[in-house]
């Protein structure tokens, strides 16, 4: 590879490096306003700036994306209260119009692109320090978005519902100075830092010098050409070159180690290369003189023969000739071999909520106090609570049962709500539940009117919902609803003399009945009497469709062997009294 090829493919890379959007990281930074400038590293004219701290985020019209409620009950003390903040990190226009302004003072081509690209890690890039908000006796809850807003415009969100104490600490806090509020980001940025520069230069100076002194005197006497002939070549070549490597560990940097070993041989051997290199030797002049001086003799060709070649006497002409010649040959070569590396710069910084409340205090839209007694935050809690008589139902027959409720409202969309009653919370001592709707401005007493319906489902797959001629719905506005199956619930005793089924033989009795659930027949073994039994009196509960008629009927079981079956017959009393066959 020539060298002048090799400086080509070295330009192709150290451009290519400088095609990345990066900052420098040790030259062409400014501090304007309080705001630390960085230099675009492919173009020193353009800047980035680092962003000073998170600040509150601005609509379009200007307002802060800040809001805090309290909430105070009607006798006045303070019941908690809610808090919301959107934070960024980007300048606003105004104080950007500002930055763009001081910076051309200092260099009129200078222009600031916007703020230095931020990376943010995994985790724990943005968070939110207060005391108050990180005590669970002062808020209840609080909720971040989590994630750093490195990108422009970018937003991250603060929720925090507080505890009477929490609010009113807030409150107070915020008028203060320093609030009690502080937004914390962690992020870094990747800047352009050379790790490896290499300068190389060679100064080379070749010169010749010829000095010719011809004096010719005649007076009979032979001519003796006298030549005093100085020739000096001076050969000064020098290769210097430094090396800086920042980053001895990295593999690139050796490669670039290696590319400046190569280009500093070629070098060398480019110039002191005697023959076609910057310190060749220049043709020297000889020491016989071109032609001859004028009116000299010559031998002639027997002359030569006998006698050679060697002076003869000249004509008197006393002639001298002076000549001097002198060659200077001189280059210069200055290459700079530099890499850059990408770091990554750890970014820190917290900004507080403070200050705004003595300006914006009187706006209802960042800070506000609301009585709960305003119709407009008024709430209701209703409560269902399924009728005690039916618990065994839910063991012997019910999967579970869903209550319905509906809100309808004049200006408002309606408010739908459901709660579900299942075998476990019954088990459970669970037999109420509640539901709250808002008030939302309703003035008249009717904003305590309401709809339910009752769903239930059956073991086996059936449903059933209680009818009402509205679609199932039942209006009603009374805060308390006791909730009971569509059916009828009848507690069935049975009794019989055990000595008698001595004197009939028998060795036992089976009492069946059978009855409708929701239109569906359903037949039950209730009773086995034996003579055996400690107690005569056997109770059981039966759940069925009101009006509908229940039918029993008892199979007799003898000793020995044999069986008399029953007839069914209706049940017109709960209590039955049962006599075996034959007596």
């Amino acid at each position: 590879m020539s060298f002048l090829r090799i400086v080509y493919v070295l330009s192709m890379l150290l451009g290519a490096l400088n095609a990345a959007a990066l900052v420098n990281y040790e030259s062409g930074s400014l501090e304007v306003n309080g705001v630390l400038l960085l230099a675009d590293s492919a173009n020193p004219d353009r800047y980035y700036y680092l962003p000073p701290t998170p600040r509150i985020a601005q609509r379009k019209d200007g307002g802060y994306e800040l809001s805090l409620v309290k909430f105070v009950d009607p006798a006045g003390a303070t019941s908690g209260g809610l808090l919301h903040l959107l934070t960024t990190l980007t300048l606003p226009t105004a104080e950007l119009n500002e930055l763009k302004k001081a910076v051309k003072e200092i260099n009129s081509r200078a222009e600031i692109a916007g703020p230095v690209p931020l990376l943010q890690k995994e985790e724990g890039s943005f968070s939110v320090v207060s005391a108050s908000l990180s005590d669970n006796k002062l808020t209840s809850s609080l909720i971040t978005s989590g994630k750093a807003p490195v990108t422009p415009g970018a937003r991250s969100a603060v929720a925090a519902s507080l505890s009477p104490q929490g609010a009113t600490l807030l409150w107070e806090s915020l008028s203060k100075p320093t609030s009690d509020v502080s937004i914390s980001v962690s992020a870094y940025y990747e800047v352009a830092l050379p790790s490896f520069n290499a300068k190389i230069n060679a100064d080379v100076s070749t010169v010749y010098e010829h000095f010719s002194k011809l004096k010719n005197r005649q007076g009979g006497y032979d001519r003796k050409q006298i030549r005093d002939i100085t020739d000096e070549l001076t050969r000064t070549g020098v290769i210097k070159i430094d090396v800086m490597d920042r980053l001895p560990e990295a593999t690139a940097n050796k490669a670039m180690q290696s590319l400046v070993d190569m280009i500093s041989q070629k070098l060398t051997d480019t110039i002191f290369d005697q023959k076609t290199g910057f310190t060749a030797i220049p043709e020297k002049e000889t020491a016989v003189e071109k032609g001859q001086i004028k009116d000299r003799k010559k031998r002639g060709w027997l002359a030569k023969v006998f006698k050679g070649s060697g002076n003869q006497k000249y004509v008197s002409d006393n002639q001298f000739v002076l000549k001097k010649r002198s060659d200077i040959n001189r280059a210069n070569f200055s290459i700079n071999l530099n890499r850059r590396a990408v770091v990554k710069i750890p970014l820190h910084i917290s900004g507080n909520i403070s200050g705004l409340y003595q300006e914006y205090k009187d706006n209802p839209a960042m800070f506000r106090v609301v009585n709960l007694a305003d119709p407009a935050f008024q709430k209701r809690e209703l409560f269902f609570r399924i009728d005690g008589d039916f618990s065994d139902l839910f063991e012997q027959d019910m999967n579970f049962a869903a209550v319905s409720i509906r809100k309808k409202y004049k200006d408002h969309d309606t408010a739908t709500g459901e709660l579900i009653f299942t075998r476990e919370d019954l088990r459970d001592g669970l037999f109420s539940k509640n539901w709250t709707y808002a008030r939302l401005g309703e003035k008249g007493s009717d904003w305590l009117d309401y709809e339910y319906r009752i769903s239930w489902s059956l073991k086996g797959g059936s449903t059933v919902t209680k009818q009402s001629r509205d679609e199932n719905w039942i209006a009603v506005s009374t805060p308390i609803v006791t909730i009971a199956p569509p059916l009828q619930k009848t507690t069935l005793e049975v009794d019989a003399d055990r000595f008698l089924f001595e004197d009939a033989n028998i060795a036992s009795g089976m009492l069946e009945v059978r009855y409708k659930v929701l239109g569906k027949q359903k037949k039950k073994r209730v009773a086995v009497m034996r003579p055996s039994d400690a107690e005569s009196l056997l109770s059981a509960t039966l759940f069925h469709d009101k009006g509908s008629t229940i039918e029993y009927k008892v199979n007799w079981y003898k000793r020995g062997g044999g069986s008399e079956k029953g007839e069914w017959q209706p049940l017109e009393e709960s209590y039955l009294v049962l006599v075996p066959p034959g007596l």
